[in-house]
Parts: structure tokens; sequence; C-alpha cells
């Protein structure tokens, strides 16, 4: 199929015939150069799984900087040492 590229303001651009738009339900497409020219391919929508790992890794910063500070709580701190010696007791009971 042959199309004429157009003036889009102020960048060039085709239209894509709303028969193809249908056929393989297009709402993104990627643009890939390859050796015998430019290929353009459907991007298929991410699921919520990936969108949850996108949102996770631009705020990751935030749950790193929460993670830190109660890590360095006095009390979580505390906590997690009795915890430790309560289970060095657990050790000593399963060997005896």
């Amino acid at each position: 199929m042959e199309t004429t590229i157009r003036k889009i303001g102020n960048s060039r651009g085709i239209i894509i015939p709303q028969s193809l738009i249908e056929k393989y339900d297009l709402k993104r497409v990627r643009l890939e150069e390859t050796d015998s020219g430019i290929l353009l391919k459907c991007v298929e929508e991410k699921s919520e799984y990936e969108k949850g790992v996108d949102e996770l890794r631009r705020t990751k910063h935030i749950w790193q900087a929460e993670i830190e500070k109660e890590a360095n709580d006095p009390d979580t701190i505390a906590y997690y040492e009795k915890v430790a010696e309560e289970m060095e007791d657990w050790d000593m009971e399963i060997i005896e």
C-alpha cells in the first residue's frame, strides 16, 4: 500500500486508512528502522501487572526512604533485637 507523506504542523506524517486501524486495533504504534526501511508495528497495551511495575519503578525512591527510616527507628531495632534473642533460644531448644 502506498501513501503520501503530508505536512502536519511543523512535522510530517502519514494517514493510516481506517480499515487497517480497525483490522489491527491500532491505538499505539512503534517505528523501527530496519536494513530495508522503516517498519510500523502495533504496540500492545500494557497489562495491569506491567503498569504496576512501572509505578513501583517510578516511586521506588519513596519506598526506599521509608524503609530506611523505619530500619533506623530505635523501636524497630529494639523489636528485632528481641526477636533475634528469642530465635536463638529456639535454636538451642531444637538442638537439645
